[in-house]
């Protein structure tokens, strides 16, 4: 089988992280994101990936290569111009020979069993399988109506009331079925796409669903969460530092008495790291210093004397000064925190400055 992964959207939700980066290569738990996938993808038996790709294009090529690093073949389709969720996914494969593929969004986190949908696509000879979540209502998603047996029947997108409502955070009686963001499709279906800008949810599927194609559901069980704005980032993080979600791959470095520790670090004594924590390479701790749960520091970082982080996710090369509190804070790599300074639920942009006993989200 065929791994597609679409990773061409510009991210916008999660900006500033991604003016520096494509959003499929924001680092969780110290990882790039697309690493969890193409771990997944190949524990499902994918012996290929292609990526679908547009901004930053090059990034994405630079970090996998050609996948031997990955013990995984890679190769890249860029778009010219965005061509939607279905258009990228014919893009991907034009010109390769024929073969099943398992396409991934490039923003889900999720410990599904992608063999077993596979096993369930094969059996039931749909020529697209569908993974769906079970949501609450409300939400902003669009619906996925299927019969008893879980043959698609309809796609249904929400009304602006409904997300309005979603937004609000109301609360309602009832569950839909959503798309995942996860499919099996079959080579001669995906031939069915048109090589232009095309959208799989709205306009492909209700066509091909219009014509007697057989498009079956999955109801995924387990962990899932669209990483695509900070707060859902935040709780990707934390579930894998948690071990909520259970990923093919671990957080990066070595696991130790509860927490992911890098290399050639250098920490006071009497500083305490909690459990459930995330140290990249190179990182120095200060004298008093605490770093509670879910923390995670980027490659040499420079912590000072008697500070606090909780819950905080810093970049690479993040310096804070002494005495500096961060609560629930994304800071970018390259910031220079002043001494004194507190700062709780702000998203600092990479080489953001702030000065000594400076207060942030307060």
């Amino acid at each position: 089988m065929r791994g597609v992964i679409i990773a061409g959207g510009m991210g916008t939700r999660l900006r500033p992280l991604t003016l520096r980066r494509p959003k499929p290569l924001i680092r969780v738990a110290n990882r790039p994101f697309l690493e969890y996938q193409v771990a997944q993808l190949r524990a499902a038996g994918a012996d290929e990936v292609v990526f679908a790709t547009n901004y930053m294009a090059e990034a994405i090529e630079a970090h996998f290569g050609d996948g031997s690093a990955f013990d995984v073949r890679m190769r890249y389709a860029v778009e010219s111009e965005p061509l939607g969720t279905a258009g990228a996914i014919r893009n991907a494969v034009e010109g390769l020979p024929p073969d099943r593929c398992i396409v991934f969004n490039g923003d889900i986190l999720t410990d599904f069993d992608i063999g077993a949908i596979a096993k369930s696509h094969q059996e039931r000879g749909a020529k697209a399988t569908l993974t769906l979540k079970k949501v609450q209502r409300p939400h902003p998603y669009g619906v996925i109506s299927v019969d008893d047996d879980f043959k698609v029947l309809s796609f249904d997108e929400p009304t602006d009331e409904q997300k309005r409502a979603a937004d609000r955070g109301e609360k309602q009686h009832g569950f839909d079925y959503i798309n995942a963001g996860i499919y099996i499709l079959e080579p001669d279906l995906i031939a069915q796409i048109p090589l232009r800008k095309c959208s799989i949810e709205r306009e492909f599927y209700p066509q091909a669903l219009s014509q007697g194609v057989l498009i079956v559901g999955y109801p995924g069980e387990g962990y899932w969460l669209d990483i695509g704005r900070p707060a859902q980032y935040v709780a990707a993080t934390r579930a894998l530092l948690s071990n909520e979600v259970k990923a093919a791959l671990s957080p990066a470095g070595q696991l130790e008495n509860g927490v992911w520790r890098g290399k050639d670090e250098t920490i006071a004594p009497d500083a305490r790291i909690d459990t459930g924590c995330c140290l990249g390479d190179g990182c120095k701790i200060g004298s008093g210093t605490t770093l509670d749960r879910y923390t995670v520091l980027g490659s040499n970082c420079r912590i000072g004397t008697n500070c606090r982080l909780s819950g905080a996710i810093l970049g690479d090369r993040v310096k804070v000064a002494d005495g500096s509190i961060l609560e629930n804070c994304i800071v970018d790599d390259g910031c220079a925190i002043g001494k004194h300074t507190t700062a709780a639920n702000v998203v600092l942009a990479a080489d953001s400055r702030i000065e000594a006993h400076s207060a942030l989200g307060i």
